[in-house]
């Protein structure tokens, strides 16, 4: 091999050596650097049910010291709702503390109560309301069947009127509903008594929604604040506010068909996810589980 020949291999050889140092590795086509995938449907936003039956647990006006937390635990509900004034402790730790387990699995949402605003509560602790709660909210549930939204009632009752009617309005997003539950802590609709009477802001801010949703949509108010457990006679209004504090002195009429002041409990609502037809709702007992209504 003549000299000129060595040179032109190892020149091949070299080069061959430096390029491969450049050749690109093929990931798999699921893996992401940035551990993102925008395309995917944040999971506060949508619940899509493979069982049968969409379970919902809901209960306000909480004493985390109650077993509350442990009955919810049991029934493995597809999501809990705490219905404002949680745990009443000047800041939310303690609650946080108490339920964070359901929050992991995306399985808790919260409205801000009363006694996570200025009304009875400091900065810091709306504060930490709004991050953990969220101002207002909606998710979709029962295989998108459901509309669930979320509203403070000590917050921009104007600003989320627009944001709720928004929703409901939108004849792409709402495709599909046949039941919208509206959840808050302050209700639109009340038993009479001494203690709580509805507020006006928070009964505009329900009917500003309620009034744009189309009349072929159920449409279902949960709230708390009065320390009871009470549902209308036209079975669409919901107090949910016996969840361990001291409970309140309320009578029935016309409007209501049950209102218990005598026990603790909470609002269970279950939701065919085939059809989404709402299958009941009942209030059972903390302390032993019964069924109460």
């Amino acid at each position: 091999m003549s000299i000129i020949c060595y040179l032109r291999y190892l020149c091949l050889a070299l080069l061959l050596i430096i390029c491969s140092n450049f050749i690109p590795i093929a990931f798999p086509e699921n893996v992401s650097n940035t551990g993102n995938n925008s395309s995917l449907t944040h999971p506060s936003n949508s619940i899509n049910e493979s069982k049968n039956v969409t379970i919902i647990d809901a209960v306000g006006d909480i004493e985390c010291s109650k077993n509350i937390h442990d009955k919810i635990l049991q029934d493995n509900p597809t999501i809990f709702i705490a219905l404002g004034d949680l745990c009443y402790n000047r800041n939310l730790t303690n609650f946080i503390n108490t339920y964070n387990d359901f929050k992991k699995v995306d399985k808790l949402a919260c409205v801000i109560g009363n006694h996570e605003s200025l009304e009875n509560a400091n900065l810091k602790e709306l504060k930490q309301a709004l991050e953990y709660c969220g101002d207002h909210w909606f998710r979709k549930i029962a295989n998108d069947t459901t509309l669930l939204i979320g509203l403070n009632t000590n917050g921009n009752i104007r600003l989320q009127s627009n944001w709720g009617k928004s929703l409901v309005l939108n004849l792409t997003f709402m495709d599909g509903i046949k039941n919208v539950l509206l959840f808050a802590h302050k209700p639109a609709h009340s038993p009479p008594g001494p203690d709580h009477k509805v507020v006006r802001s928070s009964a505009q801010l329900f009917s500003a929604i309620v009034d744009k949703i189309p009349e072929d949509i159920e449409v279902y108010e949960i709230a708390a604040h009065n320390h009871l457990m009470a549902e209308s006679s036209n079975g669409r209004w919901f107090i949910s506010g016996a969840g361990g504090r001291s409970l309140y002195d309320f009578s029935t009429d016309s409007s209501w068909s049950l209102v218990n002041n005598k026990e603790f409990g909470y609002l269970q609502i279950k939701i065919n996810n085939t059809d989404g037809n709402v299958l009941s709702t009942h209030f059972y007992g903390f302390d032993d589980g019964k069924l109460i209504h």
